[in-house]
């Protein structure tokens, strides 16, 4: 089991009697069956799809969406792994307390190096009642009872809206906390969107790892004979860029997927600002292990376009796989590479 699991794991004696469970965004391991013997019902939360097929897989009751259902009955306990971001953090402690039972607990664990030692002072700001309960493997575990909120939660509280000019038009940009970039432009996408500004796209698009939707709504709107879809595995981004896409008026599909797992056709161009997150740590190779098996998706004379970090070898590693390999841009930080098929 991850770190995390196992901190919890080490610490059940102190909820002999869960009732019902919600865990939200558990690791990829089995760490739910411990709780089976003690709780009346054990239901899993992800906002990952990777961690969702894997739960479904060992037997579990998970829901993968961007927020939990808020039509059920309230939990008398639910655990929390700490996310990365301390604005998802945040979102995810206001959703609990419109989820959890007056007399519930809500249990928050996670990794030093993501920040559980000062997660307590968020913490306070939605529970009246919270205490250290453990500290061990480089986690921290917290409890917290007595909500302060209001028992609702509205997710648009926290969509941020704004607006993106790409070549001569305007778009809107939907986003939530957890989703890259949230409310911003970052400076591989402005640098990989100026470059598609003076190319052609037709025919089938794919917007890999597509976040809050920028660059398939980009694309979209200035080739008007590309059929966009957008791919990525987390569900705030999902639904970030479903909501993206219908805010400027585009017909596109919206797809979840680990990778490339869930992609059963080829495209004429697969565009994307590929991730380098795992988790809590920066993985530079990461982008590359989900591309993998992109060739076989991309059509003969078609084209993969991506922005990576200047000093990362995909020029390298995409010579092994297309024909021809092309640097278009470059700045300090980034640069774009084209790969014919």
């Amino acid at each position: 089991m991850f770190a995390v699991s196992q901190i919890i794991a080490r610490n059940l004696h102190r909820r002999p009697g869960g009732g019902s469970v919600l865990w939200i965004n558990p690791e990829k391991d089995d760490g739910w069956r411990a709780l089976e013997s003690s709780c009346l019902s054990v239901k899993l939360f992800t906002q990952d799809f990777t961690r969702y097929t894997y739960l479904q897989q060992t037997g579990a009751e998970v829901e993968f969406a961007a927020f939990p259902s808020l039509d059920e009955d309230k939990f008398d306990w639910i655990i929390v792994n700490l996310p990365r971001q301390k604005a998802l953090l945040a979102m995810m402690l206001e959703c609990t307390s419109a989820l959890l039972a007056n007399d519930g607990v809500l249990w928050l664990a996670g990794e030093n190096q993501a920040g559980i030692k000062s997660a307590d002072r968020l913490l306070k700001l939605h529970y009246g009642q919270v205490r250290k309960v453990d500290n061990a493997r480089h986690c921290g575990l917290y409890e917290a009872s007595t909500p302060l909120g209001q028992n609702t939660f509205n997710p648009m509280t926290y969509r941020q809206q704004w607006e993106l000019t790409c070549a001569d038009s305007s778009i809107v940009v939907l986003s939530y906390p957890g989703v890259f970039a949230n409310g911003r432009l970052d400076e591989g996408t402005a640098l990989l969107l100026d470059v598609l500004s003076g190319i052609k796209l037709e025919g089938d698009v794919l917007d890999f790892a597509c976040g809050a939707g920028v660059i398939g709504a980009c694309i979209a709107t200035h080739n008007t004979n590309a059929r966009v879809t957008l791919l990525d595995s987390s569900a705030l981004a999902l639904r970030a860029s479903t909501e993206t896409l219908t805010a400027n008026h585009i017909n596109g599909q919206v797809i979840a997927s680990d990778g490339l797992s869930e992609v059963n056709q080829s495209y004429d161009a697969v565009v994307s600002n590929p991730p380098i997150h795992a988790g809590v740590k920066t993985d530079n190779h990461l982008g590359m292990r989900l591309l993998e098996s992109i060739q076989k998706h991309i059509r003969p004379g078609g084209m993969l376009i991506l922005v990576a970090n200047i000093h990362l070898p995909y020029e390298k590693w995409l010579s092994e796989r297309f024909k021809k390999v092309t640097n278009l841009a470059a700045n300090e930080n980034f640069k774009v590479i084209m790969a014919i098929n």
